[in-house]
C-alpha cells in the first residue's frame, strides 16, 4: 500500500470528521439555548389576542373546578338550554351563575349550599330578564318558596311578597305598586 496516497484520504477523512463535530457542537449549543428559554418562559405569563374553544374551566390549587364558561351539557335539567359563567364552591358544587338561554331570556341566579333546603332547587336569589323585556328579582327560603320578588313587566311593575300557609294550602300574596296595595290568595298543592 502507498503511504502517498493514504495521507491525503487521512487528511480528507479528518477534515470531514472536523466539520462534522463543529457542526454538532453547533446544534448542541442552539438545541441547550433553546431548552434554557422554553424553562424560563414556564412560569411567564400567556397573552393571547383571542381564544376559541368549547368550555374553559378554572381550577383551585387543588384541582377543583371553580369556575366554568360554556354551554349546558344536553342532558342538563335547565328550563333551556343555556350558555354562560357558572361559580362552584370549595367541594365542587354549583353556586351560582349568569347565563343567556336559548328562549331569548338571561339569569343570575345564586344558590344554597348543599344541604340547605331541597337539593334539587337551592336557587335562593334570582335574578331574570324574560325575552318580552319583563323581569324579576325572585328571593327563596330553604323549601324553595318564593319569599319576596320586585317585578316589572310592560310598563308597570311592583313588589310581591309570599306568604305560605301550609295548614290548609294556600299561597298569600300582598302587591304593592306606585297605584295600591292589593292581596290575593291561590290554593296550591302541600
Amino acid at each position: 500500500m502507498d503511504d502517498t496516497l493514504a495521507l491525503p484520504r487521512l487528511q480528507q477523512s479528518l477534515r470531514r470528521l472536523q466539520y462534522l463535530v463543529a457542526a454538532l457542537a453547533t446544534l448542541l449549543l442552539v438545541l441547550a439555548g433553546m431548552t434554557g428559554w422554553l424553562l424560563l418562559q414556564r412560569n411567564a405569563p400567556l397573552h393571547a389576542d383571542s381564544i376559541s374553544t368549547q368550555r374553559l374551566q378554572v381550577l383551585d390549587d387543588r384541582g377543583v373546578v371553580r369556575v366554568q364558561i360554556g354551554q349546558d351539557a344536553d342532558d342538563d335539567d335547565r328550563r333551556s338550554p343555556a350558555a354562560g359563567l357558572l361559580i362552584f364552591d370549595r367541594s365542587g358544587v354549583e353556586r351560582g351563575g349568569l347565563s343567556t338561554f336559548d328562549d331569548g331570556s338571561t339569569a343570575l341566579a345564586l344558590d344554597a349550599p348543599l344541604g340547605m333546603g331541597d337539593a334539587r332547587l337551592r336557587d335562593r336569589a334570582g335574578l331574570r330578564v324574560d325575552a318580552d323585556g319583563s323581569a324579576q328579582l325572585l328571593l327563596t327560603d330553604n323549601l324553595t318558596r318564593g319569599v319576596v320578588r320586585l317585578h316589572s313587566k310592560g310598563t308597570g311593575g311592583g313588589m310581591d311578597t309570599f306568604r305560605w300557609d301550609m295548614s290548609n294550602g294556600t299561597l298569600h300574596t300582598r302587591t304593592l305598586t306606585y297605584d295600591g296595595d292589593e292581596r290575593s290568595q291561590r290554593a296550591f298543592d302541600p
